[in-house]
């Protein structure tokens, strides 16, 4: 998910949790906590693939929680303890008790952001450092309303009441019963709309190997279906409000030794673990050469470029030597008044 809801998701399980032994200082922390995962995305200025390779890896592990999360605890206690005795206030007769909470704190809070990333389409390294294998399972949008909305009203009911910590702790823990059943809904669509899908595809007699949902922005309702045959694949829309045949256009693959020799490069072999082996290649023609992109097929726009939006691209001589190594692309997508307004319409069938 994206980081603002991620700093709003530890501030709810911090409100939810600890409350009561913490205060409203719990919240805040929770909050700062939520946010530190998503810190790896500074190594993007390590490198025009560094972000690919190190955002969602290590600190997105389920390790890095209970493994890192005391140190953040001990630190943040210390900090208080620093603070309290600064103002002159006496130390607390139950500090290891505040100390084992805000380990708590920060081992959870770690621990449940790569969780909710999980059911996202981008990938998140949940076994680093031993494994590298992308998990993902498709179930909700990096950003969706609804889901930050309902963490929104929980920190509102925990702010304003101050001294009702059962208020605030009970808004907490309803507010994260929400989104897991609201996460569960999305996976559940997932599978009916690819179940609904493949036996569109077997009653009009089309062979296809696997069939894959992703959901689009900002909902989990309506959700493009991409189907793998051994030729081509095929990609269309589908909404759970709406009966309508999934409408299908079809990108056949390419064979061409200009895609093997891209293929073949290092730059390539980051973008094809990237991807989760979900690549389109396609060949364009050039007065002086060809340009071979490579496409992530999981990241589609309904009304925009439908096999996907951002790859590598590389460019070829007459005689098809590489004229440098393969560079990150994305393309523009259109986010006009009109295009909302009919993506609003097919969602709703």
């Amino acid at each position: 998910m994206d980081s603002i809801t991620q700093s709003l998701l530890g501030a709810v399980v911090a409100q939810a949790g600890f409350r009561r032994t913490l205060g409203r200082q719990a919240m805040v922390a929770g909050a700062l906590l939520g946010a530190v995962p998503d810190l790896d995305v500074v190594a993007g200025y390590f490198g025009p693939y560094a972000n690919w390779v190190h955002h969602r890896g290590i600190t997105h592990s389920i390790f890095f929680g209970p493994v890192v999360g005391p140190f953040f605890g001990w630190a943040i206690w210390r900090f208080h303890r620093w603070r309290a005795s600064r103002r002159g206030e006496p130390d607390r007769p139950d500090a290891p008790e505040m100390l084992r909470a805000w380990i708590w704190l920060a081992v959870l809070v770690l621990f449940t952001h790569p969780i909710i990333d999980l059911f996202t389409s981008y990938g998140t390294q949940l076994l680093a450092p031993i494994s590298r294998h992308r998990f993902a399972i498709d179930a909700l949008p990096i950003i969706d309303p609804v889901y930050s909305l309902a963490l929104i009203a929980a920190l509102v009911v925990g702010t304003v009441a101050k001294r009702r910590p059962g208020a605030a702790v009970g808004s907490a823990a309803a507010a994260l019963l929400f989104i897991y059943g609201y996460s569960l809904m999305g996976w559940a669509i997932n599978d009916s709309v690819r179940s609904t899908a493949r036996e569109e595809l077997r009653q009009a007699g089309q062979p296809v190997g696997e069939v894959l949902a992703y959901p689009q922005m900002f909902q989990p309702w309506f959700r493009r279906v991409v189907a793998e045959t051994p030729e081509s694949i095929m990609v269309g829309y589908r909404s759970v409000f709406g009966d309508r045949p999934i409408e299908w256009q079809t990108y056949p693959l390419r064979a061409d030794p200009l895609i093997d020799r891209v293929a073949a490069t290092p730059e390539a072999a980051i973008f094809t673990w990237f991807a989760m082996d979900k690549v389109f290649w396609q060949v364009s023609e050039t007065p002086d050469g060809a340009v071979v992109e490579a496409l992530d097929y999981r990241y589609g726009m309904w009304g925009g470029d439908a096999v996907g939006f951002w790859g590598i691209r590389a460019r070829v001589d007459r005689d098809g030597h590489l004229l440098g190594p393969p560079v990150r692309f994305q393309r523009e997508r259109s986010a006009s008044g009109s295009l909302l307004r009919d993506y609003w319409r097919v969602i709703w069938g």
